[in-house]
């Protein structure tokens, strides 16, 4: 009797483990995501994001994550850019903290200089989903509720 009790919680444990994993293990296509962030927040003349600006300027080396996608704009004063990075299994957490480190930086040195751009990269968004992290920095704050909406309904 208390082998088969046993072997009934233990299948119970393993029933909610599976359970509560579920959601976090969804796929998306970063090009997709990318899509819907240019389309709330447009950037002018951009350019796409390229594997030294993910190494190099934004200090993530290449095991962090498994692919990206993303999109800068010319104006260099605003630094307004969209990216979505799909995080090595458990990397999450630390791609967004680089990507926490990078605004920082680039408020810090439009501080000076530009102050009003600096208000708006503080608002910026970076947003952990799953293993997947988005980054979205507008030219000005008005495009950030449509950037919410964008995320919202891309990662249901």
């Amino acid at each position: 009797m208390k082998k088969v009790f046993s072997l009934l919680c233990v299948a119970c444990l393993a029933l909610m483990m599976v359970a509560c994993g579920g959601s976090s293990n969804k796929e998306y296509n970063v090009a997709d995501v990318l899509a819907a962030l240019d389309k709330a927040n447009p950037l002018a003349d951009s350019r796409s994001v390229t594997e030294d600006d993910v190494n190099l300027s934004m200090n993530l080396s290449s095991d962090m994550y498994e692919e990206f996608a993303g999109s800068i704009g010319s104006d260099e004063i605003t630094g307004a850019m969209n990216l979505v990075i799909k995080a090595a299994d458990g990397k999450a957490e630390d791609v967004k903290k680089a990507l926490e480190t990078y605004r920082s930086n680039l408020i810090s040195v439009r501080e000076s200089y530009a102050p009003d751009a600096a208000a708006v990269l503080k608002d910026g968004r970076i947003e952990a989903k799953g293993n997947y992290v988005v980054l979205s920095l507008g030219a000005s704050s008005d495009v950030y509720p449509a950037v919410d909406t964008a995320i919202s309904d891309t990662f249901k």
